[in-house]
Formats: structure tokens, C-alpha cells, sequence
């Protein structure tokens, strides 16, 4: 059976469009144009559930790169309608549990906490209070040991994360929820 059809030159631009696309480099290895990485899918994710646990409104991208000096950082916009850009350095992301990325996107978003309520008063140590509202601080800490190991250097948790709570005799913090 044969079709008599006629295709538009319209319809024959999207095929070609279309059939470009496809042997595209981005479309060989199997990449849809402009789509966001996996990693950055997952950090989203968390930054989006982490900004609801902290009454976040500011909008938040996130962005993996492959040099960061501060492993880790959020950066406020210069016009308050902009977005938060969130970047972290691969490597130390590889070097992370969940748990230990969701403490390190805590503080982080702890800094935009303060930067839309109190924006004189950042400190590490108030963002880590704002990331103990959602994460643990035993979590922050394992965080704080990576990343002076990866500094090669050693700091006080304490000046960081405030003083630990006190413990019972069997040896857990009186707050459970830390």
C-alpha cells in the first residue's frame, strides 16, 4: 500500500529539526538538550524539601562544579527577585552521605535564612542553629571532620555549632531530636 501524502515544508522543517537533534552529541550519549544532571536533580530535591522544613521562600538553584574553595557554598543574589545559586564542588559530593549532604545543604540554607530575615548577622554558627531546626547536629559534625580533613586542618566544633548539649548517664544527648 502507498500513501499519496504531501508534507509541508513546515512538517518537513520539523522532521529535519528533529532528525538533527538525534545524532546530536548531547542526543548520543543519550542526553535530552539542557537537562539537568542526576546529582543536580537530587540536590535540588533536597534543597526543595529542606527549604519547606525551614520556612524558605527565596528561590534556590543548585549547580555542581568542578572547583569550589569553599567545597560548598550559597551565594545571595545581587537583586532581592533573583535566585540563591547553591554550589557545591563534585568531589566533596562524592565524598558525602545522604545524610552528611542533606546537613551540608542545611547550613548552607541556614545562611539564606539569615540573609532574608537578618541579613547583618551571618555567622556559622547562626547558620547551623537554622540547620539544626531540620538536621542533626551529630550529621553537621561528621561534615565539619570532612571538610578539615580535605583542608588538612582542624577546627572548634564548638565555635561552629555552639556548645554540645549535655548527656545522660547512659551517654545520649538530653534532646533526642539532635
Amino acid at each position: 500500500m502507498r500513501c499519496r501524502c504531501r508534507i509541508s515544508p513546515i512538517s518537513a522543517l520539523a522532521v529535519l529539526t528533529l532528525l538533527v537533534w538525534s545524532v546530536s552529541p548531547a542526543a548520543l550519549a543519550g542526553e535530552r538538550p539542557n537537562a539537568t544532571s542526576a546529582p543536580e536533580s537530587k540536590l535540588q530535591a533536597i534543597v526543595s524539601h529542606l527549604k519547606s522544613r525551614l520556612e524558605i521562600t527565596a528561590p534556590i538553584a543548585v549547580s555542581i562544579v568542578a572547583s569550589n574553595p569553599l567545597m560548598m557554598s550559597v551565594e545571595a543574589p545581587t537583586d532581592t527577585r533573583n535566585t540563591f545559586l547553591l554550589s557545591v564542588e563534585a568531589s566533596f559530593l562524592d565524598a558525602l552521605s545522604d545524610e552528611e549532604l542533606e546537613a551540608a545543604v542545611a547550613h548552607e540554607l541556614g545562611h539564606v535564612w539569615i540573609f532574608t530575615h537578618h541579613p547583618f548577622l551571618q555567622t556559622e554558627e547562626l547558620a547551623n542553629q537554622i540547620a539544626m531546626r531540620a538536621v542533626r547536629r551529630q550529621s553537621l559534625e561528621r561534615v565539619y571532620a570532612k571538610v578539615w580533613e580535605r583542608g588538612g586542618t582542624k577546627g572548634d566544633l564548638a565555635r561552629f555549632l555552639g556548645a554540645a548539649p549535655p548527656t545522660s548517664a547512659a551517654g545520649l544527648a538530653s534532646d533526642p531530636s539532635r
